[in-house]
């Protein structure tokens, strides 16, 4: 009954708009169970963050980040590896790697029966970075880097390239 009214409180305190981010407050990721009650709200903070313009200084953004980092590394149900993603986009490049990691986990999330695939998950993550930074409503600019991956991407050739 406890773990219901949770789920309740925290569905009432949101919006069901792409924009909207969840009550932050009320997740608690304490024990193993939490983990996969908390799932709706990554969403949720994953939606918002691909779906809103880059901003550094967005309280919102920083929070959504910051539950999407703790439950990456708290579930127990997947594991995120990304050295090489890393790479890829560029060492110290926070910026772009918060929306390459709020894609995959979103991706993770919703396509359970490919969790096992690697490359799926990596190739639909830098194809969501790539479109989202194509947008130039979202302020975030491409890298020499990236570009090279756009280009890779608009010849069919991305997931050879993330290889």
């Amino acid at each position: 009954m406890k773990n219901t009214i949770f789920v309740l409180i925290l569905f009432c305190n949101m919006n069901l708009t792409a924009q909207t981010i969840p009550n932050f407050d009320l997740i608690k990721l304490e024990k193993i169970s939490d983990y996969k009650k908390a799932e709706p709200f990554v969403i949720l903070s994953a939606n918002f963050i691909l779906s809103t313009p880059f901003k550094n200084d967005n309280k919102d953004r920083y929070n959504s980040l910051r539950l999407i980092g703790q439950w990456m590394n708290g579930t127990p149900d997947y594991s995120f590896v990304m050295n090489d993603i890393i790479e890829k986009i560029g060492k110290g490049d926070n910026d772009h790697l918060a929306i390459y990691v709020a894609a995959l986990t979103k991706y993770t999330i919703e396509n359970k029966p490919v969790v096992k695939d690697a490359n799926k998950i990596k190739l639909e993550a830098m194809t969501t970075l790539l479109n989202y930074c194509q947008d130039k409503n979202n302020n975030l600019r491409l890298t020499k880097q990236l570009k090279k991956l756009v280009d890779a991407k608009e010849k069919g050739q991305l997931e050879q390239a993330l290889q």
